[in-house]
């Protein structure tokens, strides 16, 4: 008992906490593009200082390994250098007391598989591999890739116009998108290294609230190529399709089965979440490129696929995803029993059920 002792928290403690919060916030920041090798690295690093120094394995064995690792990634070690990497990270994680070092050891034995060719592109090309180069993040987790810290700070310049037109480049729904997308460039957003993401969709649908889409100019056309291209489906695919060809030139024959244009934007997402108005407002503005001659309520079936396909320079088919997901449940299939896609789709076009004086059952609590 005279042997025990009770240490005091060092006064830096609370300081190294402040710190760690802002490693972590760094870590959820972690922009794409990285290489793998050094991420582990720098992962590998920071266990070895978490050490407490009462086995040799993890004490002695981690600061080896980051080392052996840190030639790695500076590309100078060679094949065999890999086969050491693994037999030291054995060695680690079979003689370590705890977590610190058989977690860490058991990390790069997992890398040596998860990024097997990422270690011989480093060991036998001495180069990380073709496309391996960090980037905005924003931009790069965007689907269509726009440009987001330019519009941002057009927006914060009061210059909505301009950054509906900016978005437009590569985006011809800036409006749909401030609504619904589903926004993943916000997922490792730089401003979580000081608080939390930046709300980018509701920057862009301000822009559009302070700039309609219709009301912003769209480039100019370039000189007619002659060439005819027809697109079946007018929904978001078949639109954004249209709106690229006519700005090369080309002439495009839009061919949409229902009364309106815009697809599932329009017949499957409620008007609550976006209201039908402001869907126009993108599709006037796609429309007004010129050249999109618009063929609504025309369904292509097999001979005018083969019609099309003989007097069109192209044809691009974008029939959309309009299937319902069923219940595999008996009875799913009687009368009566309808999915929300066939609603959405009925209301889509001004039919609404007439339900007055009938019990319903609705399956599912989510918004739909």
């Amino acid at each position: 008992m005279a042997r025990l002792s009770v240490h005091s928290i060092p006064v830096t403690d609370a300081r190294n906490e402040e710190t760690m919060h802002g490693f972590a916030r760094r870590i959820e920041a972690t922009p794409p593009g990285q290489c793998a090798l050094a991420l582990q690295l720098s992962l590998l690093e920071a266990s070895a200082l978490q050490t407490c120094g009462k086995c040799v394995p993890c004490r002695d064995g981690l600061p080896q390994l980051a080392k052996l690792m840190r030639r790695i990634v500076d590309c100078e070690a060679s094949p065999e250098d890999l086969g050491r990497l693994k037999t030291l990270a054995e060695f680690i994680r079979l003689g370590s007391d705890c977590a610190i070092g058989y977690g860490a050891a058991q990390m790069v034995l997992e890398s040596l598989t998860r990024f097997a060719d990422e270690f011989k592109h480093h060991t036998e090309e001495q180069s990380c591999q073709k496309g391996i180069a960090q980037s905005v993040p924003c931009e790069t987790f965007c689907p269509a890739h726009v440009d987001v810290p330019g519009y941002i700070a057009l927006v914060a310049e009061g210059r909505s116009a301009e950054a509906v037109a900016l978005i437009r480049k590569d985006n011809p729904f800036p409006t749909a998108c401030g609504y619904v997308c589903e926004h993943p460039c916000e997922k490792r957003c730089r401003r979580t290294l000081i608080d939390a993401p930046i709300n980018i969709r509701a920057i862009k649908k301000y822009a559009c609230d302070q700039a309609a889409a219709d009301t912003v100019p769209t480039p100019k056309r370039q000189p007619d190529t002659g060439r005819t291209i027809a697109v079946i489906g007018g929904g978001p695919a078949g639109l954004t399709c249209a709106y690229f060809l006519a700005l090369m030139g080309h002439t495009v024959e839009l061919y949409e089965e229902k009364k309106h244009l815009g697809g599932m934007m329009r017949y499957g997402i409620p008007a609550y979440r976006f209201p039908r108005e402001r869907l126009d407002e993108d599709i006037r503005a796609i429309l007004g490129v010129g050249n999109i001659n618009v063929h609504l309520e025309s369904p292509v079936g097999t001979d005018e696929m083969k019609t099309l396909s003989e007097t069109c320079d192209a044809v691009f088919v974008a029939i959309g995803a309009h299937a319902a997901k069923k219940l595999r449940l008996p009875g799913i299939d009687a009368k009566g029993v309808i999915s929300a896609v066939d609603m959405l789709r009925s209301i889509g076009d001004g039919v609404y059920p007439d339900y007055r004086g009938k019990k319903i059952a609705v399956i599912g609590g989510g918004n739909v």
